[in-house]
């Protein structure tokens, strides 16, 4: 019996036409509709980009209905997935039928902070000398929309360009390896962003965005600038959400 299927969805993760908000918020879900390919690796997919978009709040628990719903799918390719995820450690799974967005510490915090700058770094380092300036007038449109999303107070949109724009720069370093990596911290790091924006503790940037260092750098192809650029990007969120999460 094929799938029910609600509407056509995007398969592709960095997509401005694909968006979602957070599961149980007023509205709408945090995962879209699937089309029928292969429904268990696209409701991964889908539920990875939630995570790493920070569209599930640390602490949050997911059912496996009730995702099934959102997707327009049965259950079972959605169990599949949520497995997968619990298995690379990015979720908790639960007794009966949910599974649990892990909250992290002070001490796992800095240590994913820690990683971040040291890898995102390199790819940040190896982008700038390869990076196309199809890519980087990409990456300056993100963070254009990332600014506009901030002066509404649109934190679900300021957030899912933040972490494009993070994810986009890696990748164009052209490392598979490296970008898997960043993805795993991203899945851990995208809830507690939300839980930051939550509480409108949003990090000051001071006169100038690091974002726009990073794209200046990447145009003058100075590997060693975009590498100090973003890694000030991540470390300067850290003093907000260290004081969020011992608050908390």
């Amino acid at each position: 019996m094929p799938y029910r299927v609600r509407e056509p969805r995007c398969c592709d993760p960095f997509d401005e036409k694909c968006e979602a908000t957070m599961l149980g918020d007023q509205r709408g879900p945090a995962v879209r509709a699937l089309v029928q390919v292969n429904l268990a690796q696209e409701a991964y997919a889908e539920l990875k980009r939630g995570l790493m978009a920070g569209s599930f709040k640390p602490g949050a628990r997911l059912n496996i209905r009730e995702l099934a719903v959102a997707m327009g799918i049965s259950p079972t390719p959605v169990r599949e997935a949520l497995l997968h995820l619990a298995a690379e450690g990015a979720l908790l799974q639960q007794a009966g039928r949910s599974f649990e967005v892990p909250r992290l510490d002070t001490e796992s915090y800095e240590d994913i902070r820690q990683l971040r700058e040291l890898l995102e770094g390199e790819g940040a380092y190896r982008a700038a000398g390869r990076i196309s300036d199809d890519q980087i007038e990409e990456l300056a449109q993100i963070h254009d929309a990332l600014v506009e999303a901030a002066k509404s107070a649109d934190f679900r949109g300021l957030l899912e360009r933040n972490y494009r724009f993070h994810l986009q720069l890696c990748a164009a370093g052209g490392s598979p390896r490296l970008q898997k990596i960043v993805e795993g911290l991203w899945l851990q790091m995208g809830p507690l962003l939300n839980f930051l924006y939550e509480r409108r503790d949003v990090p000051k940037h001071g006169a100038r965005h690091q974002h726009l260092n990073v794209i200046d750098a990447l145009r003058a192809r100075d590997s060693r600038a975009a590498r100090r650029a973003i890694q000030a990007d991540i470390a300067g969120s850290a003093d907000a959400i260290l004081r969020n999460l011992k608050n908390a």
